[in-house]
């Protein structure tokens, strides 16, 4: 990941991980949803390309990857009423993010595959991020690990109540996600400003 890269996972991050609850079930839905919407909003930019105007590609891919959003969305009503209902309008911001991943590094002059491929590899980046950010606000949170089920979570029980590390239960709120979202971020910028110096010293 580069150093302008960040500069679009950071809103990003903002915009997707902090309407959701801080549980790592909710967390796994989040990424299957941002997985498959890029995968097909490549394919529905490749339809529009084949099919429409220039003018019309990024209307058309937005609407395709709206209603697959509904769509999906009343399969989870089906297996899930209650994940449904929790993650609202949440719901539709894998579709936002992958539009944009998907206008950043895509082209209409390159092989599907190799295109997938692409945004699957800067996906796979914002995934992994985002797993550890619910990952964390779940267990120090809550004192759980969570995992979707048809009532809602399956939560393990990690810390009891008498074991929980109260000043950690910050982190299942709102604030304390935008405080946990910040000390990434400052932390990957770091490191990659970091590895930025190796580099332009070892060419130097």
């Amino acid at each position: 990941m580069k150093k302008n890269e960040l500069y679009i996972y950071i809103p990003l991050s903002f915009a997707l991980l902090l309407p959701v609850p801080g549980r790592f079930a909710y967390g796994l839905i989040m990424i299957f949803l941002l997985y498959l919407m890029s995968v097909c909003g490549i394919l529905f930019k490749k339809f529009a390309v084949k099919f429409f105007n220039a003018e019309l590609h990024n209307v058309i891919v937005t609407i395709m990857l709206v209603s697959l959003c509904i769509l999906v969305r009343q399969l989870v009503i089906i297996f899930s009423p209650l994940t449904a209902f929790v993650l609202g309008i949440a719901f539709f911001m894998p579709a936002f993010t992958s539009f944009i991943l998907g206008n950043l590094y895509s082209s209409s002059d390159l092989p599907v595959l190799f295109e997938l491929k692409n945004v699957l590899v800067k996906c796979s980046f914002f995934c992994v991020f985002a797993l550890v950010f619910f990952f964390i606000r779940d267990v120090f949170g809550y004192g759980t690990i969570s995992f979707p089920s048809a009532n809602g979570i399956f939560e393990i029980l990690i810390f009891s109540a008498e074991n929980k590390i109260l000043p950690f239960s910050f982190l299942a709120s709102i604030p304390g996600a935008v405080v946990l979202l910040l000390l990434f971020n400052t932390l990957f910028f770091k490191i990659i400003s970091a590895f930025e110096i190796i580099e332009t010293s070892q060419v130097d």
